[in-house]
């Protein structure tokens, strides 16, 4: 999708949700694509004013939205890992751990 379509979409998407309207898809997929879509939305929306402020150099108003962005970048830009790479991250750092703790004369 464009960044426009995009926008429109979420802007959409937003409006309805705040007056009260549901979506006819109720799957966890459509409820996730509208999450995003909305996220990125959103993000947008305050790196304009995040760049409003910087420019007359508000940096007490800037700071908190950049944060703000960085939350709402993140919810858009999700990334899942893949079933069982959580696990093998765990075991990767245990042998990391077990070889960090061998002496180093070994």
């Amino acid at each position: 999708m464009s960044g426009n379509v995009t926008r429109n979409v979420a802007r959409n998407t937003l409006i309805d949700g705040i007056n009260g309207h549901k979506s006819s898809k109720g799957s966890d997929t459509s409820l996730e694509m509208r999450q995003r879509e909305t996220a990125q939305y959103i993000a947008d929306m305050i790196l304009e004013l995040r760049n409003m402020a910087k420019s007359v150099q508000l940096f007490q108003v800037m700071v908190p939205l950049e944060y703000s962005y960085y939350e709402a970048f993140a919810v858009a830009n999700r990334v899942d890992a893949p079933a069982g790479e959580v696990e093998r991250l765990r075991e990767l750092s245990k042998a990391s751990a077990e070889f960090d703790a061998v002496p180093e004369d070994y």
